[in-house]
């Protein structure tokens, strides 16, 4: 009996299939439609790929058509790559599309477009259909670079049930010296190991793929243009390794577990940084448990800006920082538990829009809580002087005082953008051992700067401005502003001059 159900099933199934319609694509010379005119692939790297993108193509017409032949305008010797709908080559004949329907074109390019000795390397999609030829075009930029690859991982152990961690990370090499000749490219952490030095010369390009950082190990030193022979126009820059322009200015593109450049605890650890921008990444730049009798950390002439979280974060640390330039950050400009600070001639202008924002341009603290409600408190004394702290929110100073630990913050002859009247009076700005000489809450207006597009951030005193001739000079004022211009006497709060 199932024997004849079987046989009755496959004769109903016989007949379905022979009654079904044939479909036919009788469309020809139809003008297609594609979701770009342009793709813009990724920097290719030596000896990797780039990510891939998708062309999505449109049959506008009714009819069911057939894409005659879709190739590469350099045929075989091009370095793209592609795949429609599951066919790869660089020339595919007889592609169907249905009516109103579309086609996915995956495409990438081979690392051996380095080859090519093009900086950039362009080819087109040709599309062919009964008398109709199409294209879309290709660019790629292409270059070589000095590739940082971990060659180990470290395993953080978590209690339960939380998985461990894993960092992957490579050791520098004892004494290595970066030039500009060819940008590095960073994937892990590239650890400057303890007694090791690595120095950054003026105009080197540093690309950090995602999750990746810089991480100064206890007693390293990294030196950014030592010998102040760089400039602003020729600054080192540390940023992702994303170089399509939609990813220019994207916050959060690297970084990872410890930040993005780490700078950690030891009597000798030391970072002098000089004529650098810092972008996109997640926590830029932490120091982290150093708190000596000398910086840990010296900045001069940094920018540091689009940063997912916090731009500059101190963990008891000790740094100082003149001619520094904090910018858009997605909770604070700079952040500090603890530790001993002084900035001279800082801009911290902090006008995220890409969120929301919890944090402020600033924030200071010498306590925190764990989380069974215990209590730890860090000393901290910090010193801005003749800078500009301010932002979009309605308050840019955060302090956070423990009254039975260490809290000596002054600000002078600075402007802030701060609350007058703070809940449970933590702070008072007729303070005058806190709050010398400053000027609040002022409409201060800014124009864009050379460096970084005026859409994304501006930190220019404009001609307008209050800013002009309120600082006083002192021991650690730098005769020349951010940019390389010369003080005035008297100067412009801030990190730059008038312009």
């Amino acid at each position: 009996m199932n024997f004849v159900k079987l046989i009755l099933a496959f004769s109903l199934f016989t007949a379905i299939i022979s009654c079904r319609d044939t479909v036919d694509f009788p469309g020809s010379n139809i003008e297609l439609r594609f979701s770009a005119d342009t793709i813009y692939l990724d920097t290719v790297f030596t000896g990797l790929a780039s990510s891939t993108r998708i062309l999505k193509v449109y049959n506008p017409s009714s009819e069911n058509m057939v894409i005659d032949r879709i190739y590469m305008g350099r045929g075989s010797e091009s370095f793209y790559r592609m795949n429609v709908d599951g066919v790869s080559g660089l020339d595919i004949r007889d592609t169907e599309v249905l009516a109103n329907d579309s086609t996915y074109i995956f495409i990438e390019i081979s690392p051996d477009a380095l080859g090519s000795n093009e900086l950039i390397y362009k080819d087109s999609i040709w599309f062919e259909n009964g008398g109709k030829r199409q294209h879309i075009d290709l660019v790629t930029t292409v270059w070589d670079a000095i590739y940082h690859f971990p060659t180990n991982v470290l395993t953080i152990n978590r209690a339960a049930p939380l998985p461990p961690l894993k960092l992957a990370y490579s050791i520098l090499d004892e004494n290595e010296v970066w030039n500009n000749s060819k940008p590095h490219v960073i994937y892990g952490y590239a650890v400057v190991d303890s007694a090791h030095t690595v120095t950054i010369e003026p105009g080197t390009q540093v690309h950090f793929h995602n999750g990746s950082g810089l991480w100064v190990y206890r007693d390293g030193e990294l030196h950014v243009d030592p010998l102040l022979t760089g400039s602003m126009n020729n600054a080192v820059v540390f940023q992702g390794d994303r170089l399509e322009p939609s990813y220019e200015w994207v916050p959060g593109q690297w970084g990872g577990l410890l930040g993005g450049v780490f700078i950690q605890g030891g009597a000798y650890t030391k970072a002098t940084l000089s004529n650098l921008i810092i972008k996109n990444a997640t926590t830029a730049l932490r120091v982290d448990s150093a708190w000596n009798t000398i910086p840990n950390a010296e900045l001069n002439n940094v920018i540091i800006t689009h940063s997912s979280r916090v731009n500059l974060y101190g963990g008891y640390a000790n740094i100082t920082g003149q001619n520094i330039a904090l910018g858009p950050s997605g909770v604070y400009g700079f952040y500090a538990l603890g530790g001993n600070y002084l900035f001279e001639h800082c801009t911290i202008n902090n006008t995220w829009n890409f969120s929301s924002r919890s944090g402020s341009s600033i924030g200071l603290v010498n306590f925190f809580d764990d989380i069974n409600n215990n209590r730890y408190t860090r000393s901290i004394q910090a010193i801005f002087r003749n800078s500009y702290i301010g932002g979009n929110l309605a308050s840019e100073v955060a302090l956070g005082i423990d009254p039975s630990e260490t809290f000596n913050v002054s600000f002078e002859h600075s402007a802030l953008k701060i609350e007058p009247n703070p809940e449970a009076g933590h702070y008072s700005l007729t303070d005058t051992v806190m709050f010398k000489n400053n000027e609040y809450n002022m409409n201060w207006g800014f124009l864009s700067s050379p460096w970084i597009p005026q859409e994304e951030w501006k930190f220019i005193p404009d001609s307008a401005s209050t800013l002009f001739g309120k600082a006083i000079p002192t021991p650690f004022t730098p005769a020349f502003d951010l940019g390389g211009t010369v003080r005035q006497q008297p100067a412009t709060i801030g990190a730059l001059e008038r312009p």
